[in-house]
């Protein structure tokens, strides 16, 4: 058993780095106010709105708590030609976000979730989107603003954020790996269901529960002896150093095939879980990148995922509010 970092040593860790982030970016979107009757048209609430309000969604916000945390960040992802691209280009801007990757394309669509909420309460969601893969043409246009940005700035870590919502693709996914590798640049996933195993040889492969249950060939469970077998079968298909995978109200587990770790989910009061998994995958790449062992990076990992449930709506972590 290692010994835990304080706050202070894990601060100072982690300060500093020079992270890329790469993935499908989005825009949150919250309609809010009160509701306090019911429409006589329909049996639907009726919200009385308030307030309107936009923050950075998917891989934007992973970038979001990179910066959070002190470090710099590099976000490489594709938007729309439209106007919900550029509020979320002009926040990230605002939040020292560097968006030289974050390419506008008119045959995109930003994505936009529309949260409607009612006090913390959400009461619908409403999706905008086009899911439509990158075009060879587009695909190549980033790569090769990589490879400039690669060659130009010396990136400890890259955290490949996938939503399935076209970045992250069986077309892009290897080249973007062999682009990396080229330059010696680790990898940290956090895969979604399609392509789930389309990527080699990373460093840290962070699904959720329901990810990992849904893409193994037997059944998985939350002990011990069951997560173990999965990730065993992952590092078969993906060749993978490290497999983390995010338990919900069950905590963390991580294994690195010699060592590994069940850690239980802090008892906090929870009010929203959305955008906990970006904060998870952002401080397991910090931790990592700083040298961190492997109880370390499971426990500062799952403490900063509690710490943003506590919010409602999508809320990245800050050194403010590491405890």
């Amino acid at each position: 058993m290692s010994t835990l970092l304080s706050t202070h040593q894990f601060r100072e860790s982690t300060y500093g780095k020079k992270i890329l982030v790469l993935g499908d970016v989005m825009l949150d979107q919250y309609l809010s106010g009160q509701v306090n009757r019911i429409s006589p048209e329909a049996p639907v609430p009726v919200l009385d709105h308030q307030k309107t309000q936009h923050t950075p969604g998917g891989a934007a916000n992973v970038a979001l708590n990179i910066i959070g945390l002190a470090s710099e960040v590099w976000i490489c992802s594709a938007i729309g030609n439209d106007q919900m691209g550029e509020r979320l280009r002009d926040l990230l801007l605002t939040q020292g976000v560097q968006t030289e990757q974050l390419w506008t394309f008119d045959e995109r669509m930003t994505t936009c979730k529309t949260r409607i909420m009612s006090g913390n309460q959400h009461l619908l969601r409403v999706d905008q989107e086009r899911r439509q893969a990158l075009s060879e043409t587009h695909l190549d246009q980033i790569l090769s603003g990589l490879e400039k940005l690669l060659s130009s700035q010396p990136i400890d870590v890259a955290i490949l954020q996938d939503y399935n919502k076209g970045i992250l693709t069986a077309s892009s996914i290897p080249r973007i790996l062999s682009l990396l590798r080229r330059h010696q640049i680790k990898v940290v996933v956090d895969p979604k269901y399609d392509n789930f195993f389309a990527y080699g040889d990373v460093t840290i492969f962070k699904p959720n529960f329901a990810e990992l249950k849904a893409s193994m060939p037997f059944d998985v469970t939350r002990e011990v002896h069951s997560l173990l077998k999965a990730a065993d079968y992952i590092r078969s298909k993906t060749n993978c150093e490290i497999v983390m995978v995010t338990l919900s109200d069950k905590g963390i587990f991580i294994d690195d095939s010699l060592t590994h770790y069940l850690l239980p989910a802090q008892k906090r009061l929870i009010t929203d879980v959305c955008g906990a998994g970006d904060t998870v995958i952002s401080v397991a790449a910090l931790a990592y990148t700083a040298g961190l062992d492997l109880q370390n990076i499971a426990h500062w990992s799952a403490l900063c995922g509690t710490i943003v449930c506590q919010f409602p709506g999508v809320r990245p972590i800050s050194l403010e509010l590491v405890e």
